[in-house]
């Protein structure tokens, strides 16, 4: 068996590939598998018909035609920006981090974009894959750096690069001390580099990552034809902090996993909304066939009976002879498929709520509010351990991004955790309130204390503005 190259995936790889690519083709939409072409055009690409099956007996020009009918409905990725809003909808709070880190937050990618822009889109990935990962790494190297002075002097900074789990293709780790360090790591990436004149071509390479060193390969076929991995001049050496113009190679591998998900071991988890991203599709394929039933349901058939077979022409100002028992009418499909495929549709799509964020966002879709309290209780709970999870990963880059200024310590972040503090109860409590009050149960005081424990103020109304609550309410 031949040795493996520097493309090779491994196992974990291979067997957690496919789910992302899934999640990734549900969050792009229908643009992951109809190309859109300069001319106006729609062309189906090679996977179309993983995600809209054709169906027996279609022809080609039958599946294209409902292919480019079919509606896809974008909830699975439109959730996940509600719940990523929902966590960094206060940013991410910083504490303990050191002035020069706090320095760098403002363009924390090395490209102008600040640090909590940079951890929502890592985070959007983080929740939409399962994990996802970031390199802490540094600028070139430069031979008049040789302090960490120099190097704040000359506005070089340690950068954060997101890397897909898609683009991390194969990993080792060891065990030290009881916990599992990451001690060789492959990422694959690609880019688009000048051919000629004027033209440009694309090109894969492939990042090896070990303590302390990177070392760049690129896959080529050799004179006989055989596949073969090259070294990139320029592009391999130490990877460690410049003390006095001497590269101290690090120890460790400054990659960080963020998880967004269960974990299901090193560099593996289970995507926390994998089920809705299933449900999106599923509601996609059937809201297909329903459409397709009304195209071809939506007319009646002419029937005739008894005839020779002669053309007829059918129109308001014709008449139809028919012989003698013989006979003419109009064929009609039975509504209860129209009927029960609509009723799945719904059903689907109330589903994919109760998964999502709508429940929390569309309050004529509420059946009840105990329903919304019960779901938004159950959506912080999720997003909750995402968040915590999240905020330990972003702490390690920072631990990272210290090691590259040769600090000992760089603080930690936190991410919002109670989401639906402020949410309010059952409108109907409020009237069982008012219905205790006027039988005197309870007294006027103990009625607002109880309103406003349910969260039925404002933040900005305290207790001493809501003293002709109980007044209008009866009066109402």
């Amino acid at each position: 068996m031949p040795a493996a190259l520097i493309n090779y995936e491994c196992a974990s790889y291979r067997q957690q590939a496919p789910i992302w690519r899934l999640l990734e083709d549900v969050y792009t939409g229908d643009r992951a598998w109809l190309e859109y072409r300069a001319d106006g055009t729609i062309e189906p690409r090679q996977s179309a018909k993983r995600y809209l099956p054709q169906l027996p007996g279609e022809e080609a020009t039958e599946y294209k035609l409902r292919l480019l009918q079919s509606h896809f409905d974008d909830r699975f990725a439109q959730s996940c920006r509600d719940f990523v809003g929902l966590v960094f909808n206060k940013g991410v709070r910083l504490e303990g981090v050191p002035a020069a880190i706090k320095k760098h937050w403002a363009n924390l990618d090395g490209a102008g974009l600040a640090g909590d822009r940079l951890c929502g889109q890592i985070g959007m990935a983080a929740l939409r894959l399962g994990h996802t990962f970031t390199l802490v790494d540094f600028p070139e190297e430069d031979d008049r750096i040789v302090s960490l002075a120099d190097s704040l002097g000359a506005g070089r900074a340690p950068c954060w690069n997101h890397y897909s789990p898609l683009d991390v293709i194969n990993w080792r780790y060891r065990r030290v001390g009881g916990r599992k360090v990451l001690s060789m790591v492959v990422l694959r990436y690609s880019q688009i580099l000048p051919d000629g004149d004027y033209g440009e071509s694309e090109q894969t390479f492939y990042l090896q990552l070990t303590p302390g060193r990177f070392d760049t390969f690129v896959v080529v076929k050799n004179q006989a034809g055989k596949l073969q991995q090259v070294a990139v001049p320029g592009r391999c050496g130490p990877m460690g902090r410049r003390l006095r113009g001497v590269v101290q190679p690090f120890d460790h591998i400054p990659l960080v996993c963020l998880y967004g998900g269960d974990r299901a071991g090193f560099f593996s988890s289970n995507p926390t909304l994998l089920s809705l991203a299933k449900l999106n599709l599923v509601h996609y394929q059937v809201n297909s066939d329903h459409r397709q039933k009304m195209h071809y349901c939506s007319f009646p058939t002419p029937v005739r009976t008894g005839g020779q077979g002669e053309d007829l022409t059918l129109g308001p100002r014709r008449l139809v002879d028919v012989p003698l028992g013989g006979g003419f009418g109009w064929a009609e499909p039975n509504s209860q498929s129209l009927a029960m495929s609509r009723i799945e549709v719904k059903d689907i799509e109330s589903a994919m709520d109760f998964l999502g964020a709508d429940y929390l966002v569309k309050p004529s879709d509420r059946q009840a509010a105990s329903t919304t309290m019960v779901q938004a209780k159950k959506i912080e709970s999720e997003l909750y351990l995402f968040a915590s999870d999240f905020a330990a990963g972003i702490s390690e880059c920072l631990r990272r991004h210290a090691q590259w200024l040769g600090l000992d310590y760089g603080g930690t972040a936190t991410l919002e955790t109670k989401f639906f503090e402020n949410l309010a109860s059952d409108p109907q409590l409020l009237l069982a309130y008012a219905r205790l009050r006027e039988l005197g149960d309870i007294s006027t005081k103990e009625m607002r204390q109880l309103a406003a424990a349910a969260n039925f103020f404002p933040d900005s109304v305290t207790l001493e503005d809501t003293n002709g609550l109980s007044a209008s309410t009866q009066q109402t």
